[in-house]
Order: C-alpha cells, then structure tokens, then sequence
C-alpha cells in the first residue's frame, strides 16, 4: 500500500457520522448541486473537531463517477495551498462515495454574480481581490506543487470557485483535473474533452489536446465575467445593444468600447488604470492563439498591480472622506495633517511619478478658503496646512541645511508630550509632483493667513478709526476727494481707507481692540496654529496699527495734541500689556512694530512743555521730515483755531528753517515720502518665513 493510500485510510470518515451530520442527506442541509452531485452542510462530531464542512455525495445516475470520484480524492488529499479548498475526508461505502471539505461560507462566485443585490455588494476592489486568490490558486496547481507533476483544472468555471467568510477564493471540484509533467516546456494531454461549454477553451474542444493554456482561457473567461457581471451562459444586453452572451460581447469590444463591458455597478468606482491593466491580460486569456497566452505566474503579477492601483484610490478615498471633515486635535497635532502624512508615507505618493491625490488634496483646502468669514474654520486648516507643509518639507532629502527636528518641533509648537517627529517623518526622494504639490500647498497655506490675518485688522481697524482723536466734539468724515486725483494711486495702500473723528477720550475702543486680540489669539490657539505664525499674524497686526496712528498725525493736524498724545499712549498701554500677557510666544516682536507711534505719542506729550528744537535728536526712530510736519500742525493748531477738520494738501512743501536743531537750512519735503507704508498686507515670505528659527 503506497503512503498516499495510507494518509487516505487515515482520512475515511464512517457513513454513520456523514449520516448523523447531513440528518440522513435532509433537503433542508442542501447547499448545491454540480456534475459530481449534490452537496450539503454538515457538522462533524467532536472526533472531527466539530468542524463545519461542505458534503458532496457522488449521484451515479450523473455526469461523473467512480473514476472521478478517486481521481479528485488522490489530488485533493494532497494539495495544499491557501487558495484550493482543503480536504478534509472522504466516505467510500457502499454505493455512497463523498468527499468532505471544508465549508465555504459564502458560497460559489457564480451564486454572486447571477444575484444583483449580491453582486453589487461586491466592489471592485474585492473582485479583483477574488480573482487573485484564483489566480494563485491555479498557478499552484500548473507550477508550484512540490513534485515532478502539475495539475490541469479542467473546469475552471465561476462555479467552481468558492469564497469563504472573508471572501478568500478557493479553487474547487477537482474530478476532471489531469495530472501531467511539469519537467516539459508545454505539457499536452490527449483526452476526451470535458468540462463546461462556456468556458471551454476552443483549441481544446476542437483539438482535444489539453494544456494549462486551457485553464488560461477558462480563467480570462471568469476574469470577464467579475468585470461585466454577467455570466458568461446567461445572455445580457449591454448598453444599446440586443441581449447576447459574454464572449460575443467580449470579442466586439476588443479594439475599441472596452469599457462598455464594465458593471454598472462598479464603473464609478473603478479607476482607469485598474481597469487597463486588468483588461488587457484578461485580453490575453481568451486569445485564440494559445501561444499569446500568458503563464498563470504572469497573471498573477498583472492582477496585483491592478489592485495595487485600485487600493491606491480606493486609500485616497477613504483619506478624503476621513479628512474632509473636522476630525479635531490629538496631544496638541491636527490630526488632519499627521492623517494625510503617514498616507503619503506609507503609500509612497511622495515619490510617485504620477497621482490624484495631490489634486484632491488641494480641492479639500481650497474649499476650506470659500469659507473666510468663520475664523475658527479657517483657523483649523491653517493649522492643518502649515503643519502638512512643515512635515513635507522636512521629508525631502535635499533639507539638509534645516536645523535638528526637535528644533523645529518646539516652533512649532507641539507639546514636549508628542513622540519626537524623528520617529514621523521620514526622508524621500520628492519627485516634481510632489514639489508642485507643496508649492501650491504654500499658496493655500498664505491664503489662509492673509484672510485671518485681513480680518482681524478689519475688526481692529473699525475701532482704530474711533481711537484717532481730535480735540472737538463735532464728528467729521474726510472725503477722499481730499486727496488730489495725481496722487490718489501713489498713496493707494498709504492714505487710511476709513477716517472718522470723534471727540473724547473713550477708553472702549482700545479695550475693544485688545478684545478683538485675545479672541482671534485663543482661536488660533485653541486650533494649534504654529505659534511662529501666530507671531507673524500680530506683529503684522502691529505694524497697521502703528502705520495707521502715525499716519494719521502727519495728515491730521487736529491729532497733534499734548492730549492727544496721551490719550493714545493709554491705548498703547493696553496694547503693551497685552503682549505680556500673550508672552513672546505668541506675541513675539508685536510691541516693536509701534515705534513710531510710541515715539510720537511721547513726542505730543512732552512738547507742551519743552518746546525746543533739541526734541528731535531725542526721537531717533522718527525721521526729521515726520518730526518737521508735526510740529507743523502743532504750530498751526497754536496760531488758528478752525471749526472744521481739514487734511493739508498732499502736494505742498513746507518751508521750518528754524525747526532742523543747529543748523537753519532751508527744508523742502514732500508730504507723500513721509507717510509709513502699511507692509503688513504682504504674504509672500510665508512659504520661507514658516521654516526660519
């Protein structure tokens, strides 16, 4: 007695037990029926682990019989591989021959496809998944047995490809397989031809000799049957034209319309070059020259990268959708931007030639910039933007002059709690699209600040306009048309866009101001925006408020008073102490952008008293043309009192020998050259600003 009748002894299985687990072969046990016979669900005893197993039991008045019913147990009792169905006994009493295997949960794949609801509960994704599975499955039977033989199917049909609970394939109903050499370039089998019509292949029904080409074919024709969803053997119409069967379709589509054969109930998910790669060696399945077709190895390989492109999609969908949303802040990270990083880590898109998902990336963003008016919106992805950018910028290999990343990661503010990014990121070789990717991030990224920025000068600049006092009650508006039509476009971003005067010394506007501040600086925070760009945000901030106060005294005589100057060094008071309280933080280099109006204010306040010319060389932040108009209108104010306010005219020369202190030479100045330019509109050093400590 040979070992492999030996192991099959072991493997017998009494009548009585297969008996007692179908309750006698119920019909309520039934799960299916083929060429071998019917097959029920049954449950083995504890002898058997109490395990789950499909029983298919020989009907002799069938296709098959005793001859198939011992080749399929000698080759099942020996094969072992994740994508064949596993042997697990057999039943020889009798006129009763059954073979027991394991029981696959979800049942046959044609059982799928011939039920719509079924069928489109199957993605693409998966499909191709299950035709992997079969694919290996068959490439073990031609190729990688561990002896000198290899095994011809004979019947690759959707039928006699199972699924399990995970919906792993499982090649099955091995009765009409044939076992030839392997040692031989091209194994040929004379043999009866068998197997099922549909999916017989034509040079082995017209020829009779057999070949693993011949399961090539059966294969390619199950391949179309997952891409259309149709069963080769039911005829369908598709599209306009009349109902036919599969392969008619398969052949008129061949050189152009190929993607009419695809499901309707995947062709929106499915990416085109999935499909591509997918079709083509399909394509090469079912050629009529069997010499085209390709090794069930290669197969294999082309069904990989077809689902290698479509998880790659089928990942950037689930990406966008996750990261669509606000989906918060976890230890002081958006998580939105750590999210996106580890996916372009882990799915290498950082070095890929070729990608969508830079360009749907950028839609999330740019949709987030429609929404400008809600700063805690915009807040959010400024902080999720810049913080991508920073982790971009540090993975690209050609960084090298950056300081450490610990360095970095204290600001930009991640708590000292988060893990060390050395462990995050990690180094790439960036291709263009990845570079382009970033460039236009950083576009997205100053778009961000420049509208939370804008709009906190906005509700600033509202009250500032208030804080311009002149020593009247009576309310005035400057026109525009105050300033001559020459010189309108050079003093566009100089001249202040809202002038209202109002008299007293209310202290609100400036509390206002200072509530305007904190309430944009704890959304900022409360959103994790990098601290270096929130110092940039009020620095910049700052610098219009000192550019609109100080310019406002060299335009408005009506401002250059003692008063005046106290009252606005109160404001600056409170805009000190806000600064401390902020810390340097957040607040940074903010305080110093007013030294202008600091100096100013000082200068108004004092000169009351010491109205001498030595004052100018006390004040070296103010240039001698600035001190030279304001001690203009202060003479001005002194020597005529006017019921209106009224703006000097931009294009005259003022003429103060005696105000240049220990020098009397003439002083011509023109107006415009002395008025401060308001930079903080400017965005441009954000893609380089973010990264300089």
């Amino acid at each position: 007695m040979s070992s492999s009748q030996v192991n099959l002894q072991s493997c017998l299985i009494p009548l009585e037990e297969i008996i007692r687990a179908t309750e006698d072969f119920s019909p309520e046990r039934l799960i299916g029926s083929g060429g071998f016979g019917m097959v029920y669900k049954g449950q083995l005893s504890e002898l058997w682990q109490n395990r789950i197993v499909a029983i298919k039991r020989l009907d002799l008045a069938g296709n098959q019989g005793e001859a198939e019913f011992i080749n399929e147990l000698q080759l099942v009792s020996r094969l072992h591989h994740e994508n064949i169905i596993s042997f697990v006994g057999y039943c020889n009493d009798g006129n009763e021959m059954i073979i027991v295997h394991d029981y696959a949960s979800n049942g046959s794949l044609d059982y799928h496809l011939q039920d719509p609801n079924k069928r489109r509960g199957i993605k693409w994704t998966q499909r191709l998944k299950i035709c992997l599975g079969a694919a290996r499955g068959l490439d073990y039977l031609h190729s990688g047995l561990e002896e000198p033989n290899r095994v011809i199917h004979r019947d690759v049909k959707s039928a006699n490809i199972l699924l399990d609970e995970n919906f792993v394939a499982k090649i099955c109903d091995f009765g009409l397989s044939k076992v030839g050499p392997r040692n031989l370039p091209n194994t040929q089998l004379y043999t009866k031809v068998a197997g099922t019509q549909f999916y017989l292949d034509p040079r082995y029904r017209e020829s009779g000799i057999l070949t693993k080409e011949s399961d090539v074919y059966s294969f390619g024709v199950v391949m179309f049957e997952m891409l259309s969803g149709m069963l080769v053997y039911l005829p369908r119409s598709i599209g306009d034209d009349n109902a036919e069967s599969l392969m008619n379709f398969v052949r008129r589509y061949e050189q152009n319309d190929e993607n009419k054969l695809i499901d309707n109930d995947i062709r929106d998910k499915i990416d085109i070059g999935s499909f591509n790669t997918f079709k083509e060696i399909a394509y090469r399945c079912v050629s009529f020259n069997f010499k085209d077709r390709p090794m069930m190895g290669t197969i294999v390989e082309k069904i990989d990268e077809a689902l290698n492109i479509q998880e790659n999609v089928d990942n950037v969908d689930a990406l966008i959708e996750c990261v669509r949303e606000d989906i918060g802040f976890r230890h002081g990270k958006p998580v939105a931007a750590f999210t996106i990083y580890k996916c372009l880590i882990h799915l290498k898109y950082l070095e890929a030639e070729r990608t969508s998902v830079f360009d749907r990336l950028l839609h999330i963003f740019n949709s987030a910039i429609e929404d400008e008016y809600n700063t805690t919106h915009m807040a959010y992805w400024l902080s999720n933007t810049s913080t991508l950018l920073f982790l971009i910028q540090k993975s690209l290999k050609f960084d090298s002059a950056s300081p450490p990343t610990s360095q970095l990661q204290r600001a930009m503010g991640f708590p000292s709690s988060v893990s060390d990014l050395n462990e995050i990121v990690q180094q790439v070789e960036a291709k263009q699209l990845t570079l382009h990717f970033k460039r236009q991030l950083t576009e997205c990224a100053q778009k961000m600040y420049g509208i939370i920025r804008d709009k906190l000068k906005h509700e600033v600049g509202l009250l500032l306009d208030l804080c311009i006092q002149a020593n009247f009650i009576q309310a005035s508006f400057v026109q525009p048309t105050s300033v001559p039509s020459s010189l309108q476009e050079s003093v566009k971003f100089k001249f202040p866009q809202r002038l209202f005067i109002l008299g007293g010394f209310e202290r609100n506007h400036w509390h206002g101001i200072v509530g305007h501040l904190t309430t944009f600086l704890n959304t900022l925070k409360e959103n994790y925006v990098p601290p270096t760009i929130v110092k940039k945000i009020f620095a910049q901030t700052y610098s219009y408020i000192n550019v609109q106060l100080f310019n406002s005294l060299l335009l408005y005589r009506d401002c250059c008073t003692s008063n005046n100057g106290k009252y606005v060094k109160a404001g600056l008071v409170e805009l000190e102490l806000w600064c401390l309280q902020a810390k340097e933080k957040y607040a940074g280099s903010a305080w110093d952008k007013l030294k202008h109006i600091r100096r100013a204010s000082d200068f108004l306040a004092v000169y009351e008293y010491e109205n001498n010319g030595v004052l100018i060389c006390t004040f070296p932040t103010l240039s001698k043309e600035q001190l030279n108009r304001i001690l203009t209108h202060i003479k001005d104010m002194r020597t005529e009192t006017r019921p209106n306010l009224e703006i000097l005219s931009l294009s005259s020369h003022i003429y103060h020998p005696h105000l240049v202190s220990g020098e009397a030479k003439d002083s011509y100045i023109e107006d415009i050259s002395v008025l401060l330019e308001d930079n903080s509109r400017y965005t441009t050093f954000f893609c380089t600003g973010l990264f300089d400590f």
